[in-house]
């Protein structure tokens, strides 16, 4: 009898040691994974940086370029977790076409890759979700390799996953996530558990892609976006939200049907009111798909090559994604023009704040 108990007693000790996979805000795990960020910018030396980076988290492997030049790393956190980072916007052009390729695709369907690679993608379950299509393609690029490299460490018997990066990394890692909740267990085990920090990330979709995401991120398996209020990256892409970009059921839509039993003069006078307000943002809600979709798709195919992605949707009001942890701006600019633009931006700025306000 006393031997079963300390048998139990063991099982449930090493249980616990090997789940060290707290849900919560950490705010040494929050500034690891800014400066594993700010590392890949600043370029690398050999590993990691040990004044800043954890002795825990090793470099294991980097992946190959990818067609519009995304790249992610592995990292070993201790023995039980690996870290997926993700590269924010590389130098080269195609890069910065994906940030502008902005038009918004439904956040589930099949999209035909260069090279005639066919995938069929899920971001959502809600059908009003949609999607940031440059994001979403350079997701879908590296999503076989990653889950490759999961499978690997799930027959280790490893399933704590962290998952992260900066800027247009940021929002890959909203995606590769989203991504990761509808992927059959013949794709990806279920018993991954998946911590996202993102640093300064874009918003990736939808509200209603952003709301999907919060019902398997807010309680459990959390995502946190810390993001600088004076960063002006996190506020991309514009946002321009139109009646037809709510629910089915709103007081606008019901102008039509008088449903507020309305004299007729009466809804004629509210009815061109609102008409003068909404006309101009539809139209500018057009104009946005219209630059940021097909003419952005252009530039991009004559670099990586035709590729085939659902009609993009009449709907452009971006919307953040995970839970938002704000930061104070940094103080103090850079006399060099360019770096002062980036100032509020730079992943080693989020590693000081973080160290200083969290």
């Amino acid at each position: 009898m006393k031997k079963n108990i300390i048998g139990l007693l063991l099982i449930v000790y090493s249980t616990m040691s090997f789940s060290q996979f707290n849900i919560a805000f950490d705010k040494q795990e929050a500034i690891n994974m800014a400066a594993i960020s700010n590392y890949w910018i600043n370029g690398m030396i050999e590993g990691m940086d040990s004044t800043h980076v954890d002795s825990e988290y090793k470099l294991v492997f980097s992946s190959k370029i990818y067609k519009m030049k995304n790249e992610w790393q592995l990292l070993e956190k201790g023995k039980d977790a690996i870290v997926i980072h993700l590269r924010g916007t590389a130098r080269e052009s195609v890069s910065w076409f994906a940030n502008f390729y902005a038009a918004m695709i439904p956040a589930q369907g099949k999209m035909l890759l260069p090279d005639s690679q066919e995938v069929i993608y899920k971001f959502a379950e809600d059908s009003r979700a949609a999607v940031h299509v440059g994001w979403a393609m350079g997701v879908e690029f590296m999503l076989s390799d990653i889950l490759e490299k999961i499978k690997e460490y799930n027959d280790k018997g490893v399933y704590n996953i962290y998952i992260t990066g900066h800027s247009q990394g940021g929002a890959l890692s909203h995606l590769l996530r989203a991504a990761f909740e509808y992927l059959p267990d013949s794709l990806l085990s279920k018993k991954n558990r998946f911590k996202v920090y993102t640093i300064a990330s874009p918003k990736p979709g939808n509200r209603f892609l952003a709301y999907d995401y919060a019902t398997y991120t807010t309680l459990k398996n959390p995502s946190f976006s810390i993001i600088n209020s004076s960063d002006w990256v996190p506020m991309l892409p514009f946002s321009v939200q139109s009646t037809k970009n709510m629910p089915e059921i709103n007081p606008f839509k019901s102008l039509n049907s008088n449903e507020f039993d309305m004299s007729l003069v009466k809804r004629v006078v509210v009815k061109h009111m609102f008409n003068s307000l909404v006309k101009p943002i539809d139209k500018s809600q057009k104009r946005l798909i219209k630059k940021l979709g097909k003419n952005m798709r252009k530039k991009i195919e004559d670099i990586v090559g035709e590729f085939d992605v659902p009609n993009t949707v009449k709907d452009f009001a971006y919307f953040p994604m995970g839970l938002q942890i704000v930061l104070k701006p940094m103080k103090g600019k850079s006399d060099d023009k360019l770096v002062n633009l980036f100032w509020q931006h730079l992943p080693a700025h989020y590693l000081y704040l973080i160290n200083e306000q969290l």
